[in-house]
């Protein structure tokens, strides 16, 4: 039997005919759960089957609050049994404030029946209404915001209006739109988009998601540019059950967060913030001021109050702004017996425990001018753990950097054999295509001769300054190092090089020439011994390129690449040439 849209609806919802599904949202750091997002479908073979057909139809006919607290109430209370100390993800759409039946405190009700914490609820609203009703979305924000609740912004970078709003404000999480998602190991346009966005978590503090992960690739790519976390149909499919992901995906996931860990470490940068971090006693958001004014009066050495509610970092208000407030006409009679949270700060940096030191310097300094000596939050899987000064960052960066330069080459600062071999082993440990491209400069140790020590490490600096401009602008998420001497070495994940070959040798073909005399240019070739002493003429320097696309290496090891790239710089400098030859290792 057939219903109209309007009656199919009616029977869905008067007979609660909604499956809620979940999908696993995936800690990107160790494989964990960070909670799941709600899913709703409608019954089966029924024209509303698909969720955006059913929710088109119920604001069509003024029934989306109807199904909207259905699909709710069905989430959570299927949810209950299964749910430990995840979050579970609810989309809202904004309209819902708007629909006649609508009212307040209703998920309060649903969540005290299933005995759910409110802390383990988020919810998710689109970007894409956004864009239409700005009004509505700053409404249910609002609504959400002021009973306690957590907000997700969903479909981030589906229009620039999100993009805005995210300068005006601070939801807890934000959703990548799946459109950035896929495909991004392969499009450096995506890359520079989503990288940015990571920034703007960073310096908001909120939670990164990304949404529609459906490759290998672009896993390990989202995973390499600081992705917290990802939910998609690779990691694992919507269902009925709150599932985990399999044993090989947290293998993955764990390898590649301990490689990070082991290409920082091998540059002496991979300290943990967490690890500088000093235990500091919080405060919770309703202390009141004349209670934060008497600890600071008894701690003359206290710079920042931090606030923290059910172990959850709320913010910090500095004691100077706390001070300044009560200096003002009335200030200390104002202030001193209401919550301190009327003058927090709501969106201080926070970062994770095991952020390395380095980029927590990055991102402390990229905080406004009147907020850069704020101290810095650390958390321990979310909880408040203690707090890091500018100060403390400065002394350990420089101890780092003192270190990190004990490893690098010391003519052009790139990294050395230590870090070679872990980034190949990288590549190898997880079969992921890539492009190893071997760099070798001929004729260099008979311009070293003729022109001496001083001229030739300005020509391996020179080099080194040239291949570092070209796979920044050509290939960013990549690997350069120094072999020694004149040999230097990539690694590009992926298998599409060609463009960065050529540039290479255009720039290298340009430049080189600034090496030499007037005299050699014009001859082409200087005159010195070889190494058997005797006289000839050699060939101005050039470079060569021994590229080795690696599609599937199984049974390729750091010896086989090796051995190959030996055998394809020969046939390279045959004709002294600048020149690239490209081989595939199957």
């Amino acid at each position: 039997m057939s219903f109209s849209p309007q009656h199919e609806l009616l029977r869905i919802i008067e007979g609660e005919l909604i499956t809620p599904v979940y999908q696993p949202i995936v800690n990107l750091k160790d494989g964990t759960i960070l909670g799941y997002e709600a899913l709703s479908r409608g019954p089966k073979n029924s024209i509303l089957a698909n969720p955006e057909d059913l929710f088109k139809i119920a604001s069509q006919y003024d029934k989306l609050w109807k199904l909207d607290y259905l699909c709710r109430k069905k989430a959570i209370k299927n949810a209950k049994p299964m749910l430990t100390n995840q979050l579970l993800f609810l989309n809202v759409d904004p309209k819902i404030l708007y629909d006649k039946d609508f009212h307040q405190g209703t998920t309060k009700k649903l969540l005290a029946e299933s005995n759910i914490n409110s802390n383990h609820i988020i919810f998710e609203i689109t970007e894409k209404t956004i864009i239409n009703d700005y009004a509505n979305f700053r409404a249910v924000l609002n609504n959400y915001q002021s009973q306690g609740y957590s907000i997700a912004l969903d479909d981030v970078g589906s229009g620039y209006s999100g993009l805005t709003l995210l300068t005006k404000v601070t939801p807890q999480f934000i959703k990548i739109d799946l459109e950035l998602i896929q495909g991004v190991h392969n499009d450096k346009i995506k890359q520079a988009i989503v990288k940015s966005l990571v920034d703007i978590s960073a310096i908001k503090s909120m939670e990164i998601i990304a949404e529609g992960i459906e490759t290998r690739e672009d896993l390990l790519t989202l995973m390499s540019m600081g992705i917290h976390y990802g939910q998609g149909f690779y990691l694992c499919r919507p269902a009925p059950t709150l599932n985990d992901i399999s044993t090989e995906l947290i293998e993955l996931i764990k390898k590649n967060e301990c490689y990070k860990k082991e290409q920082s470490s091998n540059i002496f940068l991979s300290t943990p913030i967490g690890t500088i971090a000093k235990k500091k006693k919080p405060f919770s958001s309703t202390t009141l001021g004349k209670e934060i004014l008497s600890h600071l009066q008894l701690d003359q050495k206290e710079s920042d109050i931090i606030i923290v509610d059910n172990e959850y970092p709320i913010g910090l208000i500095s004691k100077d702004t706390f001070l300044s407030h009560l200096a003002t006409n009335y200030g200390l009679s104002i202030y001193s017996s209401r919550p301190i949270k009327l003058l927090l700060n709501s969106s201080p940096l926070h970062l994770d425990y095991n952020t390395p030191i380095n980029e927590a310097t990055k991102l402390s300094m990229q905080r406004q001018p009147d907020h850069i000596y704020d101290s810095i939050i650390i958390t321990k899987k979310e909880k408040y753990f203690g707090i890091a000064t500018i100060k403390d960052l400065l002394e350990i960066s420089t101890k780092i950097e003192l270190n990190r330069a004990k490893d690098a080459n010391p003519l052009t600062d790139l990294p050395g054999n230590k870090m070679i071999d872990s980034e190949l082993k990288y590549y190898l440990r997880n079969q992921i295509p890539f492009t190893a491209i071997y760099i070798d400069l001929d004729n260099f140790k008979i311009y070293n001769d003729v022109y001496g020590f001083d001229a030739g490490d300005t020509v391996l600096i020179t080099t080194a300054s040239i291949l570092n401009q070209c796979i920044n602008r050509l290939y960013k998420n990549s690997f350069l190092g120094h072999i020694g001497g004149d040999d230097f070495i990539m690694f590009l994940p992926g298998t599409e090089t060609t463009k960065i070959c050529q540039h290479i040798i255009d720039v290298f073909a340009k430049e080189s020439k600034l090496f030499y005399s007037a005299e050699h240019r014009q001859l082409g070739y200087i005159v010195a011994k070889n190494r058997s002493d005797q006289i000839g003429e050699f060939p101005l320097m050039t470079i060569s390129l021994a590229v080795i696309i690696v599609q599937n290496n199984h049974n390729v090891d750091i010896k086989t690449l090796s051995k190959k790239a030996a055998t394809i710089k020969k046939l390279c400098k045959k004709d002294w040439e600048n020149n690239f030859i490209m081989e595939v290792l199957q």
